[in-house]
């Protein structure tokens, strides 16, 4: 099979290893001189130590890296998403009719319009064939071969189908729905909910700590399903690996991007808010062009954009997400690391 990665970090960087041991991958990135530095030296920054192997063909050309593919992975974090999508779209001039299938890898929601990413494909490109990909795992431990449980939810069961045989690679384990809402929603609330629990964790130092830390997992789980009942998704798939599975993993393993954000959240606040600042510029009146010329993230941290829609998506469907509110108010409204802590413990009605 002949697969296309867009923008792949370290997460799209461990799948494009994995399925080059029977197909043939290409990655694209936009930026000329990042994607030659690393044809030339074959490891991305973001899964150190990792050799690409050089059957991957790397390019910044995307007309030439998307001809006639059988699949492609639109790898890009949910603040790129939109941007990756509009760039295909310019390149391709392929209809809705004729569009190979796509899988999206992406653990957030659009911030600006609170969409999800396949309803930003269906925007941007119409119905083409749609799936995606979630659940716990750290690229760097599975390329190394330490097994993971993902999750891929579309729709469409023939490709369901078709990706289920493609990923059944070595370490992964695939499971399949078409809880399509569930599996993407389930991503975006680990995210935002793993920064609170870790940022508990970071200011709770006695033996309390492990028994609040699961009661703040227990209730984020409530969350989820809260939320995600209102969104029409179902409740199994945040029991399963893409849910609670990969809550327990963000919120409590040091690897997670989301529980080191929490944790220097709570040691250096003001770093990390300016940091917010200065990667998260005013967005645009036009859905068309959102993020088209936003400066780039040193780090990827879709959970501080997922407290963001989270938060908007309670309020418009009237929903009481205690936790997700708090995690809100320290992030973007300056509460202090302290009192949220103090407010997420009670909300456990433990201390």
């Amino acid at each position: 099979m002949k697969i296309a990665i867009l923008e792949p970090g370290a997460w799209g960087t461990a799948l494009g290893i994995l399925l080059s041991r029977k197909n043939a991958i290409s990655f694209w990135y936009e930026n000329p001189t990042f994607s030659a530095k690393l044809s030339n030296f074959r490891e991305n920054e973001k899964l150190p130590g990792i050799k690409i192997p050089k059957k991957i063909f790397i390019f910044s050309d995307l007309e030439k890296i998307i001809e006639a593919p059988d699949l492609i992975i639109i790898a890009s974090p949910s603040f790129n998403f939109r941007k990756t999508l509009l760039k295909l779209k310019k390149y391709t001039g392929l209809t809705c009719v004729n569009y190979p299938a796509l899988l999206g890898i992406a653990k957030g929601i659009e911030k600006e319009t609170l969409k999800l990413p396949s309803q930003i494909v269906e925007e941007v490109l119409g119905k083409v064939p749609y799936a995606h990909l979630s659940g716990p795992g750290f690229a760097r431990e599975i390329i190394r071969g330490k097994p993971a449980k993902e999750v891929i939810a579309s729709g469409n069961r023939p490709l369901l189908k078709k990706l289920k045989e493609l990923f059944e690679i070595r370490p992964l384990r695939i499971s399949t729905t078409t809880d399509l809402i569930g599996v993407q929603l389930a991503g975006a609330l680990k995210n935002a909910l793993a920064i609170g629990i870790s940022l508990a964790e970071a200011g709770i130092r006695h033996s309390q700590g492990k028994k609040i830390q699961k009661k703040l997992i227990q209730s984020g789980l409530e969350e989820m399903i809260k939320i995600g009942k209102a969104m029409r998704a179902k409740k199994e798939t945040f029991l399963g690996p893409a849910g609670l599975g990969d809550l327990i993993l963000t919120s409590t393993d040091p690897l997670s991007r989301n529980f080191q954000f929490g944790q220097t959240l709570y040691s250096n606040a003001e770093k990390m808010r300016k940091e917010i600042k200065d990667y998260n510029p005013p967005t645009t009146s036009s859905h068309s062009s959102l993020r088209s010329e936003r400066a780039p993230r040193k780090i990827t941290v879709e959970g501080f954009d997922s407290a963001f829609t989270l938060h908007k998506l309670g309020k418009i469907h009237k929903l009481d997400l205690p936790m997700i509110n708090e995690i809100y108010k320290v992030i973007y409204k300056k509460t202090s690391p302290e009192k949220t802590i103090k407010n997420l413990i009670e909300l456990t009605k433990i201390g």
